[in-house]
Protein backbone atom coordinates (compact mmCIF):
# COMPACT_ATOMS: atom_id res chain seq x y z
CA UNK A 1 0.00 0.00 0.00
CA UNK A 2 2.62 2.10 0.98
CA UNK A 3 4.61 1.50 -2.24
CA UNK A 4 1.26 2.37 -4.52
CA UNK A 5 1.25 5.95 -2.24
CA UNK A 6 4.72 6.97 -3.33
CA UNK A 7 4.34 5.82 -6.92
CA UNK A 8 1.17 7.80 -6.84
CA UNK A 9 3.35 10.86 -5.75
CA UNK A 10 5.49 10.41 -7.51
CA UNK A 11 3.57 10.62 -10.85
CA UNK A 12 2.00 13.82 -9.74
CA UNK A 13 5.13 15.17 -9.13
CA UNK A 14 6.02 14.75 -11.92
CA UNK A 15 2.92 16.12 -14.36
CA UNK A 16 3.33 19.00 -12.08
CA UNK A 17 6.80 19.38 -13.73
CA UNK A 18 6.26 18.93 -16.95
CA UNK A 19 3.43 21.34 -16.78
CA UNK A 20 5.59 24.00 -15.63
CA UNK A 21 8.46 23.26 -18.25
CA UNK A 22 5.25 23.38 -20.67
CA UNK A 23 4.08 26.47 -19.99
CA UNK A 24 6.76 28.96 -20.68
CA UNK A 25 7.48 26.85 -23.80
CA UNK A 26 4.63 27.29 -25.31
CA UNK A 27 4.35 31.17 -23.94
CA UNK A 28 7.72 31.46 -26.43
CA UNK A 29 5.91 29.68 -29.19
CA UNK A 30 3.12 32.11 -29.13
CA UNK A 31 5.54 34.42 -28.88
CA UNK A 32 7.00 33.80 -31.52
CA UNK A 33 4.39 33.05 -33.76
CA UNK A 34 3.06 37.14 -32.39
CA UNK A 35 6.54 38.12 -33.58
CA UNK A 36 6.50 37.00 -37.19
CA UNK A 37 2.05 38.64 -37.63
CA UNK A 38 1.82 40.98 -40.44
CA UNK A 39 0.77 44.59 -39.75
CA UNK A 40 1.82 45.62 -36.64
CA UNK A 41 2.93 48.72 -34.83
CA UNK A 42 5.49 49.93 -32.42
CA UNK A 43 5.10 51.91 -28.74
CA UNK A 44 4.72 55.05 -31.36
CA UNK A 45 1.65 54.09 -33.38
CA UNK A 46 4.09 53.50 -36.22
CA UNK A 47 4.02 50.56 -38.90
CA UNK A 48 6.75 48.11 -38.31
CA UNK A 49 7.86 44.66 -39.79
CA UNK A 50 6.26 42.70 -42.35
CA UNK A 51 2.62 44.40 -43.98
CA UNK A 52 0.10 42.87 -45.99
CA UNK A 53 -3.01 44.14 -47.58
CA UNK A 54 -5.66 42.58 -49.55
CA UNK A 55 -8.40 43.28 -51.65
CA UNK A 56 -10.33 40.87 -49.91
CA UNK A 57 -9.80 41.65 -45.99
CA UNK A 58 -11.89 38.53 -45.02
CA UNK A 59 -10.70 35.91 -47.50
CA UNK A 60 -7.34 37.18 -47.61
CA UNK A 61 -6.79 35.61 -50.87
CA UNK A 62 -6.20 38.06 -53.22
CA UNK A 63 -2.98 40.28 -51.89
CA UNK A 64 -2.88 44.23 -52.90
CA UNK A 65 0.55 45.37 -51.19
CA UNK A 66 3.49 43.20 -49.81
CA UNK A 67 6.04 44.95 -48.30
CA UNK A 68 8.27 45.80 -44.62
CA UNK A 69 8.08 48.89 -42.43
CA UNK A 70 11.18 50.35 -40.34
CA UNK A 71 9.65 53.14 -37.62
CA UNK A 72 6.58 53.77 -39.84
CA UNK A 73 8.73 54.22 -43.16
CA UNK A 74 8.63 51.81 -46.05
CA UNK A 75 12.23 49.49 -46.43
CA UNK A 76 13.35 47.35 -49.20
CA UNK A 77 10.92 46.40 -51.44
CA UNK A 78 7.45 46.70 -51.23
CA UNK A 79 5.41 45.34 -54.52
CA UNK A 80 1.91 46.36 -55.44
CA UNK A 81 -0.47 43.60 -57.29
CA UNK A 82 -3.62 43.96 -59.43
CA UNK A 83 -6.95 42.47 -59.23
CA UNK A 84 -5.79 39.55 -61.07
CA UNK A 85 -2.72 38.81 -58.80
CA UNK A 86 -0.26 40.00 -60.95
CA UNK A 87 2.57 42.55 -59.80
CA UNK A 88 1.33 45.80 -61.19
CA UNK A 89 4.60 48.01 -59.33
CA UNK A 90 7.14 47.96 -56.85
CA UNK A 91 9.52 50.20 -54.89
CA UNK A 92 12.86 48.90 -54.12
CA UNK A 93 14.20 51.07 -50.89
CA UNK A 94 17.17 52.59 -50.41
CA UNK A 95 18.45 54.79 -47.26
CA UNK A 96 16.67 58.18 -46.62
CA UNK A 97 13.35 57.09 -48.19
CA UNK A 98 14.91 57.14 -51.10
CA UNK A 99 13.38 54.60 -53.77
CA UNK A 100 13.23 53.17 -57.68
CA UNK A 101 10.08 52.67 -58.62
CA UNK A 102 9.19 50.05 -61.39
CA UNK A 103 5.66 49.44 -63.01
CA UNK A 104 5.02 46.14 -65.04
CA UNK A 105 3.79 44.60 -68.36
CA UNK A 106 1.28 41.45 -67.25
CA UNK A 107 4.49 39.50 -68.92
CA UNK A 108 6.94 40.74 -66.39
CA UNK A 109 8.63 43.64 -68.16
CA UNK A 110 9.10 46.92 -67.49
CA UNK A 111 6.40 49.55 -68.32
CA UNK A 112 7.83 52.85 -66.58
CA UNK A 113 10.83 53.03 -64.20
CA UNK A 114 11.74 56.35 -62.46
CA UNK A 115 12.45 57.54 -58.78
CA UNK A 116 10.59 59.10 -55.91
CA UNK A 117 11.33 59.90 -51.89
CA UNK A 118 9.50 59.17 -49.16
CA UNK A 119 9.71 61.68 -46.12
CA UNK A 120 8.12 61.63 -42.87
CA UNK A 121 7.71 64.41 -40.57
CA UNK A 122 5.87 66.90 -38.27
CA UNK A 123 3.68 67.38 -41.08
CA UNK A 124 3.19 63.61 -42.00
CA UNK A 125 4.27 61.29 -44.65
CA UNK A 126 5.06 62.27 -48.33
CA UNK A 127 5.54 60.70 -51.07
CA UNK A 128 6.92 62.08 -54.64
CA UNK A 129 8.66 61.92 -58.11
CA UNK A 130 11.65 62.86 -58.92
CA UNK A 131 14.15 63.27 -61.77
CA UNK A 132 13.60 60.99 -65.44
CA UNK A 133 10.72 58.83 -65.42
CA UNK A 134 10.99 56.75 -68.81
CA UNK A 135 8.14 54.89 -70.13
CA UNK A 136 8.67 51.47 -72.54
CA UNK A 137 6.85 49.91 -75.11
CA UNK A 138 6.21 46.09 -74.75
CA UNK A 139 8.90 45.71 -77.33
CA UNK A 140 11.43 47.91 -74.72
CA UNK A 141 11.81 50.81 -77.00
CA UNK A 142 11.16 53.63 -75.25
CA UNK A 143 8.12 55.88 -75.80
CA UNK A 144 8.21 59.03 -72.97
CA UNK A 145 10.93 60.49 -70.64
CA UNK A 146 9.03 62.87 -68.07
CA UNK A 147 11.05 64.74 -65.49
CA UNK A 148 10.18 65.94 -62.38
CA UNK A 149 11.09 67.83 -59.36
CA UNK A 150 9.95 67.46 -56.18
CA UNK A 151 6.66 65.98 -57.49
CA UNK A 152 5.91 68.51 -60.38
CA UNK A 153 6.33 67.89 -63.75
CA UNK A 154 9.00 70.14 -65.34
CA UNK A 155 10.09 68.74 -69.17
CA UNK A 156 8.08 65.75 -71.07
CA UNK A 157 9.88 64.09 -74.02
CA UNK A 158 7.74 61.72 -76.62
CA UNK A 159 9.44 59.44 -78.97
CA UNK A 160 8.85 57.10 -81.88
CA UNK A 161 11.11 54.09 -82.57
CA UNK A 162 13.24 55.40 -79.97
CA UNK A 163 13.31 59.28 -81.71
CA UNK A 164 12.45 62.55 -80.13
CA UNK A 165 9.39 63.74 -81.57
CA UNK A 166 8.51 66.18 -79.05
CA UNK A 167 10.06 67.95 -76.01
CA UNK A 168 7.64 70.18 -73.89
CA UNK A 169 8.59 72.31 -70.84
CA UNK A 170 6.66 72.63 -67.82
CA UNK A 171 6.82 75.76 -65.13
CA UNK A 172 4.17 75.33 -61.97
CA UNK A 173 1.99 73.20 -64.26
CA UNK A 174 2.03 75.13 -67.01
CA UNK A 175 3.44 74.75 -70.55
CA UNK A 176 6.77 77.26 -71.21
CA UNK A 177 7.68 75.82 -74.21
CA UNK A 178 7.10 73.26 -77.04
CA UNK A 179 9.76 71.71 -79.29
CA UNK A 180 9.13 69.58 -82.46
CA UNK A 181 11.90 67.04 -84.01
CA UNK A 182 12.07 65.65 -87.31
CA UNK A 183 14.62 62.60 -87.74
CA UNK A 184 16.30 64.10 -84.44
CA UNK A 185 16.45 67.77 -85.74
CA UNK A 186 14.53 70.14 -84.18
CA UNK A 187 11.41 72.06 -86.21
CA UNK A 188 9.63 74.41 -84.42
CA UNK A 189 9.22 76.14 -80.98
CA UNK A 190 6.46 77.63 -79.76
CA UNK A 191 6.76 79.61 -76.56
CA UNK A 192 3.56 80.01 -74.03
CA UNK A 193 3.03 82.31 -71.34
CA UNK A 194 -0.06 81.68 -68.49
CA UNK A 195 -0.31 78.69 -70.61
CA UNK A 196 -1.28 80.50 -73.56
CA UNK A 197 0.82 80.32 -77.22
CA UNK A 198 3.05 84.33 -77.37
CA UNK A 199 5.05 83.24 -80.45
CA UNK A 200 6.62 80.39 -83.20
CA UNK A 201 8.98 80.11 -85.17
CA UNK A 202 10.91 77.38 -87.32
CA UNK A 203 14.50 76.59 -87.75
CA UNK A 204 14.33 75.03 -91.19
Amino acid sequence: MLHQRLFFLSCCLVLLLLSACAGPGAATRAEARGFWKPNRYDRDGLAKGRWRTYYDDDAKRQPFTTGQYRHGRPVRTFRYFSPTGQLDRSERYGREGFCEVTYWYPDGKVARRGKAQWVTGGSGARFYWFGPWTSYAEDGQITSVQTYTDGTLTRAETYENSQLTQAENYQKNLRTRTETYQNGQLQRVENFENGRLVSSSTTL
